[in-house]
């Protein structure tokens, strides 16, 4: 009986209203009309026409009453639903409110996982899903060039063979590009400098994107080449901060170091591309003449992107790229040699350097999410050893499985969204702790924000792991105790071996998972430790640098610039607190500034140096970092007016020089020298420095000497005598006393640079760390639950045996053993899984295996210890017990 009325009323819910039934109840109200006219004196016949007539259409008075019936129909139905849900949502509040060690727990567990899914499941929404701010961002393609000679996979492009591409190719409906390096000049406006980021691009930039300035006008291409009015586009950040956001700024010319421009639009608020720290668009402003010389072709530093045409497919582009590439190396063989040409969809291009650590760590956090589902659930099949007897009354008293499920369910709802948003709460916090450790999303593009995809990710994953948490254990805790009798619950039961091995497998699946991750947080640390182990090639304590960028206006040729150069580290190292100063083009661990293919001067014509390294250096500089000079000499004074000299690093020796000393050689930096070329003397060999990272071997670089090769922008280094931070307050006022007008940019200490280059393998450690903690906290708590509720479920047997004569180390033995065969279980289970999951890893690790036999040798002893320790507190209470209390227990 109480299942088929179950039934009926899930049948009710959904069922319509009967039509028969409206028109046996319209014909009623006719023949109950008709009598009347009747009891009138109206014929039989005349009074059922009179009836029909008053009734008007009888089937739009029908279809009336069914769209009425329908609508208050559901309506009440509505109300019974929302009604039972709410007073469900009132009991599940009040029944966890008295259980508030259970319900404090679950929440926390189940926040730790939501939390740590939302903070990088943001960070994969910026990468992943979010649209570009571009218009039809679909069709925009990013191009590079490919060299095998030179090891090039997708680099950027000479100016000279995207504007061929430009032309050529058909199948772009726009083709522009931004220079693949941020200008840092100084804005001045009323008496002071302030320093900006500078992005310089194509005279179309803008309208290929698809992006309209929000106030004024974008770029149009003839102003890509000299000649034309300077102008400019602020960024509205900039505009905001140094304009008060004043429309009026259209058309007013503004002043920085390099000359006045004028305004002609400002972007909308968010939008930098191609950097986060522009502040402002300007033209290329190549010479006019520029394609037809050498360097147009041979300096690739522009990062170009297309978009394709309407009905073109990415694939019949790249066919007549292709076309093209291959005309231009036969065209220009002296820049274009094997020289090759690729195209790829401009999100997934600029998302390659996240896109595997975004997978990485949300298969960690994936991971963490089941982990604590499983630990909820086993809370749930424990807590419900103490409600079967709550659940045995309520059935006995009539109460059906249905409602039992619906209140069960409630109270894991209630849960479940109290933990979302807790979980998005302390998800944002962990994004935006995040963010200081390394920048996620697509610089320039995207970052992290709170938008709607990622409250729906939180709740959905609040509601899946509620479902996965609760279902088999509410489901088997409602069967079994309505399923019982009152007079079992008297009397008291064990729980059947199904809860007993449900739990047991939860707990090792709880340890497998922890396996795995603490793994994975075990091999960090241990490549972390190689890393730091790498000597870098240069003193990093107590060494700091600021970038200094001289405005052509004051300083127009070599002779000043280095006179001003000079003149600050004469300043800077006759002051208290400073030991040595000097410059440096591009800081180590920050990349070199450009590279190039050489020739030595008694090489074969075929032989070519290929992909060398440049910087712009003085003495200062080696000696500030501490860098050996291996043999030869330093610059020196006397060599301002000599011949052109250069420095190489160890590496340039050993690749180029492997069985002859350099020092001597005279180079030059083409691929095939004449007596018309450039040539340099190598007067010196350096100790090598790491150029971007300390887990990228150092490659062949050389230096000039600043004083014959100069340029206007330099990072001054400094090493300080004591207090770090206090020589930058110096260098400040040395600065200042110099020009007021060269502003300090950019004040970076050497530890902090060395920090950023490793950041991607800081945060992947970071994370893995805190994932890996949380994990075993997490099995360690699983482990202990169910040893101790065995031990308590147990506690009569355990008096039949100690009165039996059973010893106490005997009972803690068989106690012990029973946790320990779970823990072993999942110990298997998550080496297993461990092998085959931190493969991942590989990418992050430096001169580890991901199957490093040494960490997981040490992560199963630190888990087997940890499970072992909460296996055997309870086991030790059990041996403890008085047998006289313990035959007395139910």
């Amino acid at each position: 009986m109480k299942k088929s009325g179950r039934w009926d009323r899930i049948r009710r819910i959904f069922e319509l209203p009967d039509r028969e039934e409206i028109d046996r109840e319209l014909e009623f109200h006719i023949e109950m009309r008709a009598e009347e006219l009747e009891a009138e004196g109206w014929s039989e016949d005349a009074a059922r026409r009179e009836a029909l007539r008053l009734l008007g259409d009888r089937g739009a008075v029908g279809d009336r009453m069914y769209r009425v019936s329908t609508r208050d129909r559901r309506r009440r139905r509505l109300s019974e639903i929302w009604g039972g849900l709410f007073r469900d949502v009132r009991f599940a509040g009040r029944t966890l409110r008295r259980s508030p060690g259970f319900t404090l727990t679950v929440l926390a567990v189940l926040s730790l996982g939501i939390g740590a899914n939302v903070s990088i499941f943001s960070a994969a929404n910026a990468v992943l899903f979010r649209p570009l701010p571009f218009g039809d961002p679909d069709a925009l393609h990013m191009l590079y060039e490919t060299n095998p000679d030179f090891g090039w996979v997708d680099v950027t492009a000479a100016p000279a063979n995207l504007l061929d591409w430009a032309e050529q190719v058909t199948a772009f409906e726009a083709v522009s590009a931004h220079a693949d390096f941020l200008d840092r000049p100084a804005l001045l406006r009323e008496g002071r400098a302030t320093v900006v980021g500078a992005s310089a691009v194509m005279g179309n930039f803008f309208d290929a994107l698809g992006v309209t300035p929000a106030v004024g006008r974008p770029f149009r291409m003839e102003e890509t080449w000299e000649g034309e009015d300077g102008v400019v586009v602020l960024s509205h950040d900039l505009w905001s901060r140094e304009f008060g956001a004043d429309p009026g700024v259209l058309g007013r010319t503004i002043q920085l170091e390099s000359g006045p421009r004028r305004v002609v639009g400002v972007m909308p608020p968010g939008f930098t591309y191609p950097d986060p720290e522009t502040d402002l668009w300007i033209p290329m402003g190549w010479p006019a003449d520029a394609r037809a010389e050498p360097w147009f072709r041979r300096a690739h530093f522009m990062r170009g992107f297309a978009r394709l045409a309407p009905g073109v497919t990415a694939a019949e582009a790249d066919a007549e790229l292709q076309s093209v590439v291959a005309r231009l190396e036969v065209e220009y063989p002296n820049t274009n040699t094997r020289m090759g040409a690729g195209m790829a969809p401009m999100r997934d291009f600029l998302a390659r350097g996240s896109t595997t650590q975004i997978f990485v760590l949300m298969g960690a956090v994936a991971l963490l999410l089941l982990l604590a589902a499983a630990n909820v659930a086993n809370l749930i099949l424990v807590r419900g050893r103490g409600r079967e007897r709550e659940i045995r009354i309520r059935s006995v008293l009539g109460a059906e499985r249905g409602r039992l499920l619906a209140q069960m369910g409630a109270e894991c709802g209630l849960l479940a969204f109290a933990a979302g948003v807790i979980g998005l709460a302390l998800g944002w916090t962990g994004v935006r702790g995040i963010a200081r450790i390394q920048p996620l999303g697509i610089a320039g593009v995207t970052d992290l924000a709170l938008d709607p995809r990622v409250v729906g990710f939180a709740l959905g994953a609040s509601l899946v792991c509620a479902l996965l948490a609760s279902v088999g254990p509410v489901w088997h805790l409602v069967r079994r105790g309505s399923s019982a009798s009152l007079r079992e619950s008297a009397r008291g039961s064990s729980p059947d071996r199904g809860t007993r091995r449900a739990a047991r497998v939860l707990v090792a699946f709880e340890v497998a998972v922890a396996v795995v991750l603490v793994a994975g947080a075990g091999l960090m640390i241990r490549s972390y430790g190689e890393i730091r182990s790498v000597d870098p090639g240069f003193t990093v304590e107590p060494v700091t640098a600021f970038l200094i960028t001289l405005p052509e206006a004051r300083y127009p040729n070599g002779e000043a610039v280095n006179g001003y150069f000079d003149r600050l580290i004469e300043s800077l190292e006759s002051r208290p607190g400073i030991e040595r100063a000097g410059t440096i083009e591009a800081l180590p661990l920050a990349g070199a500034s450009w590279s190039s293919q050489f020739q030595a001067e008694n090489w074969s014509p075929e032989r070519v140096g290929f992909e060398v390294l440049h910087r712009r250096a003085d003495p200062g500089y080696f000696q500030a970092l501490d860098i050996p000079l291996v043999r030869g000499r330093m610059f020196e004074p006397s060599d301002r007016a000599g011949p052109l000299t250069v420095l190489v690093n160890e590496a340039f020796a050993r690749d180029h020089f492997p069985d002859e000393d350099p020092v001597g050689t005279r180079i030059a930096f083409t691929r095939e020298a004449n007596s018309g070329s450039t040539w340099y003397e190598i007067i010196g060999v350096v100790g090598d420095q790491r150029q971007d990272s300390p887990t990228i071997p150092t490659r062949a670089e050389v230096f000039e000497n600043r004083h014959q090769d100069w340029g206007r922008e330099a990072w001054v280094v400094l090493r300080a005598s004591d207090d770090p931070a206090a020589s930058i307050a110096v260098a400040r006022s040395a600065v200042e006393e110099l020009d007021p007008l060269v502003p300090i940019a950019h004040i970076r200490s050497m530890s902090e640079v060395w920090r950023t280059s490793v950041g991607r393998e800081r945060l992947v450690l970071l994370l893995l760390v805190l994932f890996g903690g949380t994990a075993l906290a997490m099995a360690v708590v699983g482990v202990y639950g169910v040893t101790a509720e065995a031990a308590r479920l147990r506690t009569r047997e355990i008096g039949i045996r100690m009165a039996l004569g059973a010893r106490a180390r005997e009972i803690g033995r068989m106690m012990l053993r029973q946790g320990l065969g779970v823990v072993l279980g999942g110990l298997a289970l998550g080496l297993l899984a461990s092998l085959l999951l931190t493969r991942t890893l590989a990418a992050y690790l430096f001169e580890v295996s991901p199957a490093d036999p040494l960490t997981l040798t040490v992560v199963t002893l630190v888990l087997a210890g940890a499970a072992g320790a909460a296996s055997y507190l309870p086991a030790r209470r059990a041996a403890r017990l008085d047998p006289t209390r313990s035959l007395r227990a139910d």
